[in-house]
């Protein structure tokens, strides 16, 4: 059998302008079928004329398509083209997981995959290869689908493979000659772990990786498997991401990690990337110190918000904006660029709140900022939550793209975050962010000196095309508000000074880490 993989089109707005990441998804279930033929088609890295695609669609028995939910309608429009052609359609991923009874109500969708994708997609291809094992469709758990009488169908719920080291390798020979990009650097992904092992009502990770057998979605991958991946990935590239929600969320387990990498001398020829939380470092000030030393020079951070009561209410009471600031700083000293998402409007924060969150943003002076409008996905508790308010203000999925807003809060119409989205970027990239960032990177003898090999990349897709982005959007330094221009009376009542991090080994510091690391909590969303 033929089965040609497909990652949808790319947003036309949002963070996908500067960033595309390879869909290690598909190269993951790929790696399930090996006695099959494979190909990778990504529209967000490879062109695509719809005369040509279609005569390749021809040649194929069987697509598989992952979708979030921004890319569900282009991923059903090439489900519907693929149908056309004759062949067998697979959806799965984040959006078909979440809402399946919306994906699977299409004519044009034969299997709607929800959660762990693996087994279900062998099972899937097995019985459509000849059925040699004899099972009925509706055996296949972890599917969802149309029966003859146009009744959907929601099979069983997959349980979760407990252990991450049974998967094979990814199929990264379908990655050859694509080029995937982050703020200008080439990157490959590894995956590291799964799941969270917290349940936080904002969160699509929960329900994406829920096991049906009642224990823990939060999974692991043997240190010796992330080696294996990480000489496993093409080494021309410039990074390595490490995908996982919060790659510090087990500090001894990252800690062996970054030994690891350490001692097989793999961080004098790669650099690294991966997500943390600032109270993880804030508390386990020697990970910085490692992270560097293990060449890692991006990471991410989940910034949010500069107002201590909308932390708390998202989870991350163990975070002070000081935290925040003396983070961000210690980092940044080292030459770890930083790459932080901010949330734009949380339930609780008024018009002038948000803009002194923008204001804080700016003054933390981070490589690169996504500036999020608070998003209910749906199929999460707290979708339901703002649905019962009356608070969703669209039902077309394309807005659920981290860009445009989709609800409103007692404080905020979503015209009144749609103008606070657009000055937050405005203000962030187009006064001055473009000259800080120069005047680092082109330093030969600066701590960000290791970007100097990127920057044509940066200026061609991180600039050129990041702010091609935002003037496609209409936004210009003439959406800023009067407010948000006066600085010294906008933040007059908003004091952050540095918060002093414990000194390194102490006995009082490893009391903190355990505290830490049993009270910590993830705010996640589609990434």
């Amino acid at each position: 059998m033929k089965i040609l993989y497909i990652n949808p089109a790319r947003l036309q707005s949002g963070m996908d302008a500067i960033i595309t990441g390879a869909p290690l998804s598909l190269i993951t279930i790929a790696a399930m079928v090996p006695e099959h033929d494979a190909k990778l088609f990504d529209f967000k890295v490879d062109k695509y004329r719809e005369n040509k695609f279609r005569s390749e669609l021809n040649r194929y028995d069987t697509v598989a398509i992952t979708s979030m939910t921004p890319q569900i309608y282009s991923a059903l429009e090439i489900a519907k083209m693929a149908k056309e052609h004759g062949c067998n359609t697979i959806i799965g991923g984040y959006h078909p997981t979440l809402v399946p009874e919306f994906v699977a109500d299409h004519d044009y969708v034969d299997f709607t995959v929800r959660g762990e994708g693996e087994h279900t997609f062998k099972e899937i291809i097995d019985y459509l290869d000849g059925n040699k094992n004899k099972i009925s469709i509706k055996e296949i758990d972890g599917i969802s689908f149309k029966n003859k009488e146009g009744k959907i169908i929601h099979n069983s719920e997959r349980a979760l493979e407990p252990n991450l080291d049974n998967f094979p390798m990814p199929r990264r020979d379908l990655l050859k000659g694509k080029l995937y990009t982050y703020l200008g650097t080439t990157t490959r992904q590894v995956e590291t772990s799964r799941g969270c092992p917290h349940n936080c009502k904002f969160c699509c990770i929960i329900k994406m990786w829920r096991n049906s057998s009642g224990g823990s979605t939060y999974r692991t991958k043997s240190i010796s498997r992330i080696m294996r991946e990480v000489y496993d990935v093409d080494w021309k590239n410039d990074f390595i991401f490490f995908c996982e929600d919060n790659f510090t969320i087990n500090v001894k387990r990252t800690n062996k990690i970054l030994d690891t990498l350490i001692k097989s001398g793999v961080n004098s020829k790669m650099r690294f990337s991966c997500q943390s939380r600032v109270d993880t470092l804030f508390h386990n000030p020697e990970l910085i110190n490692k992270l560097y030393k293990a060449n890692f020079r991006q990471v991410f951070l989940g910034i949010e918000s500069v107002h201590q009561q909308s932390l708390d209410a998202m989870n991350k009471r163990n975070t002070t904006p000081a935290m925040v600031k003396t983070v961000v700083k210690s980092l940044r000293d080292k030459g770890i660029s930083i790459f932080g998402g901010v949330i734009i409007g949380f339930p609780g924060e008024t018009k002038r709140m948000v803009r002194q969150n923008i204001q804080n943003t700016i003054d933390l002076d981070l490589d690169c900022v996504q500036f999020t409008p608070i998003t209910a996905f749906p199929g999460t508790p707290f979708y339901d939550e703002m649905k019962e308010k009356g608070r969703i203000t669209a039902n077309n999925y394309k807005f659920y793209d981290l860009f445009h807003p989709m609800m409103r809060t007692e404080e905020l119409t979503s015209k009144d975050f749609l103008q606070l989205v657009a000055e937050a970027y405005a203000a962030f990239y187009l006064k001055g962010w473009l000259l800080r960032r120069a005047k680092e990177y082109l330093n030969p003898f600066g701590k960000f000196n290791w970007m100097l090999g990127s920057l044509g990349r940066l200026i061609k897709q991180g600039i050129l095309g990041g702010l091609g982005m935002l003037y496609s959007q209409g936004i210009t330094t003439k959406v800023i508000s009067e407010e948000l221009k006066n600085k010294v009376e906008l933040m007059k009542d908003i004091d952050i000074s540095y918060a002093k991090m414990k000194s390194i080994g102490s006995q009082k510091d490893k009391k903190i880490k355990t505290f830490s690391q049993e009270k910590l909590e993830i705010v996640s969303e589609q990434t």
